[in-house]
């Protein structure tokens, strides 16, 4: 979209998000729930990617998923607008009457090689789940009941069925679908870290003890001075794997979301984990935000892909890395008896 459209987009997200960010985790139910929701719907965000060519790049649609990821909010942004969308554009489907979301597997990484239980993930308004296996076999599946979840602000909801097949990725399609996932994904925790970032930034002017403000203690300096740094390390290297969704080739683009994503799962925990000591036992209640914020990092260090799942990916040399191996690099298969979701 041109520039002055897009400021006057992204603008809207950000205002909507002032609006319906959530106070504490007991403004969290069903009816604040369904009003943020029809709020962002009304926003018409869903037809970003669902075009071809997109109405909005890789790049833009990166910014307003960590625009979304500043505010604690309930609202199903990346799974009903930005993720399942792109995921039929890709796959070369008409757009239906039917608002799916995207089903992953049960510890909220890519679905691997061998069949397991999925579950609908982001899923707020949605009515059904888009499944991509291994190969890049692309099928709707339908929703069940709610399923267990860390992070308070996501719905995430069991599937039934195995599905209705609707087409098959190509090797560049299921490429450049992954990357799209990945680099969304960890924009949005760029966003959370980052904020909370400032929050703590805030609370450290403010807050004053022994007479003073807490910013002028040496080590309340050193803690947010590195939350900083991890922040902007994370903010480049996402904007540059958008970048290279838009601008490169897939296999280039891939490896580039790969990064982002393995930079981010490590270093927005962190920063977050830094504002958590500077905001002290405050941080710590159910009450105050800072949990939220907490809660979405630590479930999105393990979304899609974690940072082991990552690395051997991009250490394996390039001419193993054919069509085929790339739709089995980013499957993941469960390592831990309980997963973060």
């Amino acid at each position: 979209m041109q520039t002055e459209e897009f400021t006057l987009v992204h603008g809207m997200l950000r205002s909507f998000a002032a609006r319906y960010r959530v106070g504490s985790a007991d403004d969290i139910t069903p009816q604040s729930r369904m009003i943020a929701q029809k709020a962002l719907d009304e926003l018409g965000l869903t037809e970003l990617r669902r075009a071809s060519p997109p109405a909005a790049t890789v790049q833009e649609s990166a910014l307003l998923a960590e625009e979304h990821g500043k505010q604690p909010l309930t609202t199903s942004l990346l799974g009903t607008i930005l993720l399942a969308p792109e995921l039929l554009r890709l796959v070369g489907t008409l757009p239906t009457s039917s608002r799916p979301t995207i089903a992953l597997g049960q510890d909220l990484r890519f679905p691997g090689e061998h069949p397991s239980p999925l579950v609908a993930w982001d899923c707020d308004d949605a009515d059904c789940a888009l499944a991509v296996d291994a190969g890049g076999t692309v099928r709707y599946v339908g929703l069940g009941a709610a399923a267990p979840t860390t992070d308070p602000l996501r719905r995430v909801l069991e599937t039934t069925g195995h599905g209705e097949v609707i087409g098959r990725l190509t090797p560049e399609a299921h490429r450049r679908w992954q990357a799209f996932a990945l680099v969304v994904t960890a924009s949005e925790l760029v966003g959370a870290a980052s904020s909370f970032v400032e929050l703590s930034v805030e609370y450290a002017r403010d807050r004053r003890q022994y007479g003073r403000s807490i910013s002028s203690f040496q080590a309340v300096q050193h803690l947010l001075a590195d939350a900083t740094v991890l922040t902007q390390a994370c903010t480049s290297v996402t904007r540059y794997a958008a970048w290279s969704l838009d601008h490169e080739s897939s296999h280039q683009a891939l490896a580039a979301a790969r990064v982002a994503k393995a930079e981010v799962n490590t270093s927005a925990v962190e920063a977050v984990h830094a504002g958590m000591q500077v905001f002290g036992g405050i941080a710590q209640t159910w009450e105050h935000i800072a949990h939220l914020y907490l809660r979405r990092v630590l479930v999105g260090a393990r979304l899609l892909a974690t940072t082991a799942d990552l690395l051997p990916a991009l250490a394996a040399p390039h001419s193993e890395s054919g069509p085929d191996r790339s739709a089995r690099d980013a499957a993941t298969t469960p390592t831990d008896p309980e997963p973060t979701r």
